[in-house]
């Protein structure tokens, strides 16, 4: 980015930044007509909508469990191939479906009448003698992995399959690619808005802290936990999902005292979070002869299936009121697909242009190109709040992309909050 930037001011007009300073306008956006990078930069008012709502579904939910396992699989392709080969290859695994089984389920327990199938799905490169996926060996490894991420699940209650065919020559051709970096495997934007909200903030804090292996030693939860929050105003108002260990209370009075409680800690953790009174309501649709038990701790072994990118989004949220891509970040490849990638350097820009700049709040939107370097986006848009200095913001994107490799080593290694 070697060409001095130009301000486009609120007339539409573009001119030096003197010049228009000395006018007296305020200069809202910036371009670098740089030949590398298209970066603008914008200002907004600070994050405030009347009306928000922020869903997150935990860790035991089947979408967040495609999720999980797609990402961890991804990983570990990444590592066994540069390990092998010397270099990530050309894969993706971000398909994935749970498919739900049957029970039959009281107070004190309950039997698995059909297990619950996970079926893992992508394109792997099957043409390096050194190492090749062994499907086999990986669905063992993944159906015990599921049980780490599931404790209180019968082994029998699921099964784990991978379906991994060879991928496509063209897209291998270009993460193979002699270059400096990798070349961008598709045409995709990524948005990332930082720092949360409070009502963000709430939300991720009840789920995460209920299914905290502290708390689930004191209280007969499963994983599978789902937290709806709505704010109007000031006003919050959380639902919680949380399913009951059926072999953990042998009565109604058991269940209810363990719904109780998940509602006193759900208050003290929102109104710790929020800063003021939080009202909250657990298991909404419980009736007299019909409450929320699990076998395994989670929906999916009785009738709620799952898949990838069904559930939150990169940063742990669904978040209908922030900008946000339906990019399904987990199981991509993280050297090359920039779904993924993108949300990384969005993230690692947005934290530290609030770190060294004036910027409180910032949203990050990326667009990469097909076939270039993932180094050289298509659109660059910067949008904070305050009056960062353009100069800095340059560095700080610049920087943060150059950075590829310490993104792909930190996305291996489980830094970001994918889902």
């Amino acid at each position: 980015m070697s060409r001095p930037p130009r301000w486009v001011d609120r007339h539409g007009g573009s001119q030096p930044k003197e010049r228009s300073l000395a006018l007296g306008r305020v200069p809202t956006v910036t371009v670098y007509p740089a030949p590398d990078m298209n970066l603008s930069i914008t200002t907004r008012p600070p994050y405030a909508p009347e009306i928000e709502l922020v869903e997150r579904k935990g860790l035991g939910h089947p979408d967040t469990l495609c999720d999980r396992l797609a990402e961890e699989l991804a990983c570990h392709l990444a590592v066994q191939y540069e390990e092998h080969t010397g270099a990530i290859r050309h894969f993706n695994v971000d398909k994935a479906v749970l498919a739900a089984g049957s029970v039959d389920i009281g107070f004190g327990g309950g039997t698995h009448l059909q297990p619950s199938r996970l079926v893992l799905v992508g394109k792997a490169a099957f043409n390096y003698p050194q190492w090749q996926p062994d499907t086999e060996q990986l669905g063992e490894q993944f159906h015990k992995r599921l049980l780490e991420i599931l404790p209180d699940a019968d082994p029998n209650a699921y099964t784990v399959e991978l379906w991994l065919n060879k991928g496509s020559d063209d897209l291998a051709a270009v993460i193979d690619a002699e270059t400096v970096a990798p070349l961008a495997n598709d045409t995709s934007f990524a948005a990332v808005s930082m720092p949360r909200s409070v009502l963000e903030s709430t939300v991720h804090a009840i789920e995460t802290r209920l299914n905290d292996p502290a708390h689930r030693l004191v209280a007969p939860v499963g994983r599978d936990i789902k937290v709806m929050g709505a704010r109007n105003g000031d006003d919050i108002f959380i639902t919680v999902a949380c399913p009951i260990m059926a072999t953990k209370v042998q009565n109604r009075a058991e269940y209810d005292a363990a719904v109780d409680g998940v509602q006193q800690f759900a208050e003290q953790v929102a109104s710790e979070t929020a800063g003021r009174a939080v009202h909250v309501a657990v298991n909404q649709a419980d009736q007299e002869d019909s409450v929320y038990l699990t076998l395994s701790g989670s929906s999916a072994e009785a009738g709620d299936d799952g898949q990838v990118g069904r559930g939150n989004r990169f940063g742990g949220l669904i978040t209908p009121y922030r900008p946000m891509s339906l990019e399904a970040a987990a199981g991509k490849n993280p050297a090359a697909h920039v779904g993924k990638t993108y949300h990384a350097i969005g993230f690692d820009i947005s934290q530290r242009l609030i770190a060294e700049t004036d910027a409180t709040e910032t949203t990050v939107r990326l667009l990469s190109s097909i076939g270039h370097p993932v180094t050289e986006p298509q659109v660059a848009h910067i949008e904070t709040t305050g009056s960062p200095d353009p100069v800095a913001v340059e560095r700080i994107v610049e920087d943060c992309f150059e950075d590829w490799a310490g993104v792909t080593r930190r996305l291996i290694d489980g830094e970001y909050e994918l889902y």
